[in-house]
C-alpha cells in the first residue's frame, strides 16, 4: 500500500487501493453488523449504528471522489483495464479533495489491516 504523498498511478488506483478499499468496507460493515447484533445494552446498538451510518457516508464520499477522479481520466483508465494492468497509465494529478479521498481510503484499509492483528481496538477508524 501507498504512503502519503507518494505518486500513484491509475494501475495502483484501479488494482490496489480501490478493491481494498471495497474489502476494507465489507469487513467494517460485517464487523459492526455483528456487534449490533450480539449487542445487548441499547447504548451499544446506538453507538454502532452511529459508527455504521458514519462510515458509510465517508465511503459514499470517498467513491464520489475517486469517481470524478477516474472520469478525468476516462481514456487512460480504459487503456488500463484493456491491458488487464500491463499498463500501469499515468501518475495521476488529483484535485484536493480527491487526493483527500485516496488518504483516506488508504487510511481506512491500512487500519483494517492494524485491527486484524489486533493492534487497533475498533473497526472503525477514528473511533
Amino acid at each position: 500500500m501507498h504512503h502519503h504523498g507518494t505518486q500513484i498511478t491509475l494501475n495502483d488506483l484501479i488494482y490496489s487501493i480501490i478493491p481494498n478499499l471495497n474489502s476494507a468496507e465489507k469487513l467494517i460493515f460485517s464487523t459492526l453488523d455483528s456487534l449490533i447484533e450480539a449487542a445487548t445494552n441499547p447504548l451499544d446498538i446506538l453507538k454502532r449504528t452511529d459508527q455504521r451510518q458514519a462510515f458509510g457516508l465517508e465511503v459514499h464520499r470517498i467513491r464520489l471522489n475517486l469517481e470524478h477522479l477516474l472520469g478525468r481520466y476516462r481514456t487512460e483508465v480504459d487503456d488500463v483495464i484493456r491491458s488487464e494492468g500491463e499498463h500501469t497509465g499515468p501518475v495521476v494529478k488529483p484535485d484536493p479533495q480527491e487526493a483527500d479521498a485516496i488518504r483516506s481510503a488508504v487510511d481506512i484499509y491500512q487500519h483494517i489491516c492494524a485491527f486484524q492483528r489486533g493492534e487497533r481496538p475498533h473497526p472503525v477508524p477514528g473511533r
